[in-house]
């Protein structure tokens, strides 16, 4: 073959290969996140990876993060990389080992559960520092993603406390709180969600009351269609963690905390109520 064709068919094959990767993030990037909030928050991170790799010409790293960002997507479980596909030799690889299995032991631990989002970073963040370590040029990147990791992770495993006496006194009634125009609760809440769920498990109520409210802005009717999907949603998850008796009620708009017509986070609230008989 002529030289000048073979250089021709590589210029094109590069061509290809750089809009291929291009695409597959594209792709990536725009897809619509399901299942738990540590899977959506994975999505995200998994993407800002890709896009970044993208950027500094590293079509390989850039596929490999888009593919486990649409995985994410669909609510899979996604682990964290292991050396099965990075070369990562001597006193780092060591490090990473160890940190990997740390890594892992904090995703399955309760504060994960409770900060899906600060969960989700902590593993993007890994996964970014074996990718550079691999690479083991840019020490900079490799510091930044190293320090993303460790403070992610600072908030997953707190120091220890002493141990206090057990008690069963109810923290009830609970007050969690939506994001605008949505029946999903604010990060904050997913971890008042949580402590909630265990405050059940101790103190066994009879039943739980949801009450869900929403601020003043929109109509009266739409209003009470979205407290109403509020209030089921909570009961939903109250009784898959095993509260059987769960009773709703929507009042949209009513008793505001804040008297506006302006978008209110104080507003967009459900009260969660433990009877004891």
């Amino acid at each position: 073959m002529h030289k000048r064709t073979v250089l021709a068919s590589a210029a094109c094959a590069l061509i290809l290969g750089a809009c291929a990767s291009a695409d597959q993030v594209k792709e990536a990037a725009t897809a619509k996140p399901t299942g738990s909030a540590f899977s959506q928050s994975l999505h995200k991170e998994y993407v800002d990876l890709a896009k970044a790799e993208l950027a500094e010409g590293d079509r390989g790293d850039a596929s490999h993060f888009a593919l486990k960002a649409k995985e994410a997507a669909t609510g899979k479980s996604v682990a964290p990389d292991d050396f099965k596909i990075r070369t990562i030799g001597g006193p780092a690889g060591k490090t990473l080992a160890g940190e990997r299995v740390r890594l892992v032991s904090a995703l399955q631990g309760a504060e994960a559960k409770r900060k899906p989002a600060v969960a989700a970073k902590a593993q993007g963040m890994f996964d970014c520092w074996m990718q550079e370590q691999e690479e083991g040029w840019q020490s900079q990147d490799i510091k930044a993603c190293r320090t993303g990791y460790e403070k992610a992770m600072a908030l997953l495993t707190p120091k220890k406390k002493e141990k206090k006496a057990p008690t069963v006194a109810s923290k009830s009634p609970y007050t969690v709180y939506f994001k605008f125009d949505s029946a999903d609760l604010t990060e904050k809440s997913e971890g008042a969600l949580y402590d909630l769920m265990q405050d059940a498990g101790k103190v066994k109520p009879k039943s739980v009351h949801v009450i869900a409210y929403t601020d003043l802005s929109g109509d009266a009717d739409y209003n009470a269609k979205l407290a109403a999907k509020r209030a089921a949603g909570l009961q939903k998850k109250l009784q898959e963690a095993g509260v059987k008796t769960v009773t709703v009620e929507a009042k949209g708009a009513v008793d505001p905390v804040v008297d506006t017509g302006k978008p209110s986070q104080p507003n967009r609230r459900a009260i969660v109520v433990f009877n004891k008989k």
